[in-house]
């Protein structure tokens, strides 16, 4: 089987049993992987399941999506976390069952386990990031973390991955919550094997070329949102930051507590990475300039909080701040926002084939081309 590993990794909280699921070929040859996602989350009792597409970790344009499905919809991950996933020896993380005390799920090298962990629940999401990194001795690991808002199960919940929010715009924070879950993180030190890795390899490239000649050069964040073009951002801008793979991309780190002009970073909280499109309208509608709404996404993120349930007309950092403590969350439909990830209407297709949709949305998806650089990869047609 290429660029697949051809199992599930079950993991029940309650017993704190693990357990292996060989998945059959024909499951995983069917396209998208969200069918499949859904089938096992039902089979397991309404648990939560981290998957990966068919192309996930490929050298097609932007594979590097993988996904977490639930009861509240599905959320993407997108960075670096959905290939470490695939890379971990398994496509998909089956999670159920509830604890007898908090805790987190790590996964690596063929193995998922719950590591009971009563003192992170005082944590921030971001101190959680670093405790699990320290604890395990791997900066590399990647950290999909709930705050103290989901954790107390509150609206406007939001897992940040690896630290930075944007991707959960249906509030999978909540489920983490109710399941005592602080968080889910995973290393992989394995290998995807393609079946023609020089035809794979010479179709990608010919792709890449091709959007880039169309596409040119990506200014980050500015290229996907107009309003990242402000003078405001620019002057803090510090880097485009790429996702796997993603040879056009739409992440922009600001500094606000250092130089942005200087490449070193000095002290542990020197900015954010900004692509959340919706939180970052609301905050320009809501009277707020990019260097306080930085400061604000931040807070927002250690707190795990949607940035856009907190930001009322004329917010201020010290606003978002009480608002934060106090719990007060405004009304927001997420999911249909203008720039949100499952707005988009290559989302469901992206996500279950492990493709950015938003990069795909500025591509423009083409599902031949897309199968013509997959088929030399799985050794088979993507459909």
């Amino acid at each position: 089987m290429f660029l697949r590993n051809g199992r599930a990794g079950v993991l029940d909280l309650s017993t704190g049993e693990s357990s292996e699921q060989e998945l059959a070929e024909e499951s995983l040859t069917a396209g998208s992987s969200l069918g499949l996602a859904e089938s096992l989350r039902r089979e397991h009792g309404d648990a939560l399941v981290l998957g990966t597409g068919p192309l996930t970790g490929s050298l097609v344009p932007a594979a590097c999506a993988g996904f977490i499905c639930s009861a509240r919809g599905v959320m993407p991950l997108l960075g670096y976390a959905g290939v470490e996933l695939k890379l971990t020896g398994f496509d998909f993380i089956v999670i159920k069952g509830e604890p007898a005390v908090p805790g987190y799920v790590w996964v690596r090298d063929g193995i998922a386990e719950f590591v009971p962990y009563e003192g992170m629940s005082s944590m921030d999401s971001w101190a959680r990031t670093e405790r699990i990194r320290a604890d395990q001795g791997d900066r590399r690991i990647q950290v999909v973390a709930a705050g103290p808002w989901g954790d107390s199960l509150r609206p406007g919940s939001s897992l940040a991955v690896s630290h930075w929010l944007g991707e959960d715009d249906v509030s999978t924070a909540l489920e983490f919550g109710r399941r005592k879950l602080l968080a889910v993180a995973f290393r992989g030190m394995g290998e995807l094997e393609a079946s023609d890795p020089e035809g794979h390899l010479s179709a990608c490239l010919e792709l890449r070329s091709a959007h880039a000649s169309r596409l040119g050069r990506s200014a980050g964040l500015a290229s996907y949102w107009e309003g990242a073009g402000d003078s405001g951002f620019s002057s803090l801008l510090h880097r485009v930051v790429s996702c796997f793979g993603c040879p056009h991309p739409c992440r922009s780190f600001l500094k606000v507590n250092e130089d942005p002009g200087h490449m070193a970073l000095t002290s542990t909280e020197p900015g954010y990475m900004h692509f959340d499109v919706p939180s970052l309208g609301k905050a320009v509608g809501a009277g707020m300039g990019f260097r306080d709404a930085t400061s604000a996404f931040m807070e927002c993120a250690k707190a795990g909080a949607d940035p856009s349930s907190v930001l009322a007309a004329g917010a201020t950092v010290e606003s978002v701040k009480g608002a934060l403590v106090s719990g007060s969350a405004l009304a927001v439909d997420r999911p249909s926002a203008t720039g949100s990830f499952r707005s988009l209407a290559t989302f469901e297709e992206c996500v279950g084939l492990g493709l950015c949709p938003r990069y795909w949305a500025k591509a423009g998806l083409d599902i031949d081309a897309v199968s013509a650089c997959a088929e030399p990869g799985l050794g088979r047609p993507l459909r």
